[in-house]
């Protein structure tokens, strides 16, 4: 769930979009990482979610895509799963999504490389030969004691 996203979409002006796209747009917005990148929900499940056809939502789906709200995603994302049931990998284009590509910053996706060539991409070889000591908590010597608000209250 993006909470970014969602409150995007939610900021959105009522003559940007309303209606059945607007919750259309919510329930990918929900979907989407925090830029708004690989929301891929089903349409037969948005349509189960707002109580409409998977219609209704086709037709939302090709309106938020022509006022340029979303756009079709990576679609590696869903190469996981069986390819007779993928959903559509949608963007949904928040303002930080448009930002950052018109910087022309490029965003890793699931299956594009990073250059690492490490055996343990991503972690520092001591995380990986775990010759980090880990702190323990069972030795400490502090004792926990519960205090309530009334408590407070008089030692002030």
């Amino acid at each position: 769930m993006s909470l970014e996203a969602y409150i995007w979409c939610a900021a959105l002006k009522l003559d940007v979009c309303n209606g059945t796209p607007f919750r259309v747009l919510l329930c990918l917005a929900d979907r989407a990482d925090s830029l708004g990148y690989g929301a891929y929900p089903h349409v037969s499940t948005m349509a189960e979610q707002l109580g409409c056809s998977d219609r209704t939502v086709q037709r939302a789906i090709r309106d938020l895509t022509a006022a340029g709200l979303i756009r079709e995603g990576d679609q590696r994302y869903v190469q996981h799963l069986d390819s007779r049931y993928r959903p559509t990998v949608y963007d949904v284009l928040t303002t930080a999504l448009v930002t950052l590509e018109s910087r022309g910053d490029n965003r890793v996706t699931p299956n594009r490389s990073r250059g690492d060539k490490k055996r343990h991409p991503g972690v520092t070889s001591a995380v990986a030969l775990r010759t980090v000591q880990e702190p323990t908590y069972q030795d400490s010597s502090r004792e926990l004691t519960l205090v309530t608000a009334q408590e407070v209250e008089e030692d002030q």
